[in-house]
């Protein structure tokens, strides 16, 4: 199962853009492949710019240094997963720059199904919705570990 947030525009229907967007959580493997295109295909303007900086630096640095080619490769990779890995942040991000709000979380298997199911509900109502979606049971949440004072994190080691 995968997650898809949901963003909404609440002005309505202002310009060519959709008033309801979901969105992948996690790695965007088309900015894997070819970022420059992804960057530029979502409007991604800053993004763009700060990827092209970097490749530009990164080539500046390795010809300095004198690394040879497979080295060069190497860090474009690990740029190219850099933004892979933050590229559905950043549509997010952008889309609450132009006054998308987040709605909710859907889980889903997919694009298509993660859309049925959001706006199965959204067309159902709130009174359809409660009624065909059983509220979960309630959890017993596991008191939290003390901070450790060596890590910023409990760890089960830590005296209480």
């Amino acid at each position: 199962m995968r997650l898809y947030t949901v963003q909404h525009r609440p002005n309505g229907d202002i310009g060519d853009d959709p008033d309801v967007v979901l969105i992948k959580e996690g790695f965007c493997w088309p900015a894997l492949f070819v970022p420059f295109l992804w960057l530029l295909y979502r409007g991604q303007l800053w993004g763009l710019l700060a990827y092209l900086g970097l490749t530009a630096g990164l080539s500046a640095v390795a010809y300095t240094v004198g690394l040879d080619e497979i080295s060069l490769l190497l860090l474009s990779l690990v740029l190219s997963l850099l933004a892979a890995a933050q590229a559905n942040d950043w549509r997010r991000w952008r889309l609450s720059a132009k006054g998308y709000e987040l709605v909710t979380v859907v889980a889903a298997g997919n694009l298509r199904r993660a859309e049925e199911i959001f706006f199965h509900q959204r067309w159902q109502g709130p009174e359809a919705a409660s009624k065909t979606i059983p509220t979960p049971l309630p959890t017993l949440l596991p008191t939290p570990l003390p901070a450790s004072a060596l890590t910023p994190f409990a760890t089960p080691f830590d005296p209480v």
